[in-house]
C-alpha cells in the first residue's frame, strides 16, 4: 500500500508502475473525504495498514491519497421579490481532477474502494465498491473484506494472465457478488427494524 500525502492523480499512478511487469495491472484506490474520519483512522494506524498490505500482496499496489476536502450544499435564492430555495451541491475545487480522473459524480458517493487497469489499448476500466462501517473495528472489517475478495481472485490467476485485462473482469466480477451481498443485508436488516417497531405495538 502506498500513501500519497501530496496531490495524487491517475498520472501519477500511472507512472509509477509503468513498465513494472511484476505487477497484474489491476490496482487499487481508497478515496475518501474529511468527513470520513474512521477511514482516516484506519489507514493511519500501522497495524491495520500493515495487516491490509500483507492480504493484498506485492502483486497489486493500493494507493491512498490524502483525504479530499468535504463538499456541501449551498442555497439559491430568488430575486425581484421572489423567493425561492434551491439547493445545489458545490463540490471543493481541489477535489475535481481525481473525482473526475475516476469518473465520479461528485465526493457524496464517498469513502469508496476502486479497482482499475489501463487496457492494450490504454482505456481506463474501474470499479467502485462502498466502505461500509460507522467505527474502526467495522470500516476495517469492510476494508478488509474487499481486500481479500480481491487478492482471491488475482492469486487464483495464472502468472500468465496476471498482466491481462482478464484479471480485472474476474475482479469485477467477484466485487458485483459483494456489492449483490451487502444489498441482500442491507435489506434484511431494514426488515428486522420494521417488524422490532411494529413488536411494540403488540
Amino acid at each position: 500500500m502506498f500513501e500519497f500525502q501530496r496531490e495524487c492523480s491517475l498520472r501519477v499512478i500511472k507512472e509509477l508502475v509503468e513498465g513494472d511487469k511484476n505487477l497484474s495491472r489491476i490496482y487499487g484506490f481508497i478515496l475518501y473525504t474529511d468527513k470520513d474520519p474512521y477511514v482516516a483512522k484506519v489507514l493511519r494506524d500501522d497495524d491495520f495498514w500493515n495487516a491490509l498490505n500483507d492480504i493484498s500482496g506485492s502483486n497489486w499496489p493500493i494507493f491512498a491519497a490524502r483525504p479530499l476536502q468535504k463538499g456541501g450544499y449551498r442555497h439559491l435564492g430568488g430575486t425581484g421579490g421572489i423567493g425561492y430555495m434551491v439547493q445545489t451541491w458545490e463540490e471543493p475545487k481541489d477535489n475535481l481532477p481525481i473525482i473526475n480522473d475516476f469518473g465520479l459524480q461528485d465526493s457524496r458517493e464517498l469513502p469508496l474502494f476502486i479497482v482499475f487497469m489501463w487496457d492494450d489499448e490504454d482505456r481506463l476500466h474501474e470499479i467502485t465498491i462502498k466502505i461500509e462501517g460507522n467505527d474502526i473495528d467495522s470500516v476495517y472489517s469492510s476494508l478488509k473484506e474487499i481486500v481479500t475478495a480481491i487478492a482471491e481472485v488475482e492469486n487464483a490467476v495464472l502468472p500468465e494472465y496476471k498482466g491481462t485485462v482478464n484479471v480485472f473482469r474476474n475482479v469485477k466480477t467477484e466485487l458485483e457478488a459483494l456489492k449483490v451481498k451487502h444489498k441482500v443485508i442491507e435489506k434484511v436488516q431494514a426488515v428486522e427494524k420494521i417488524l422490532s417497531f411494529l413488536s411494540v405495538f403488540k
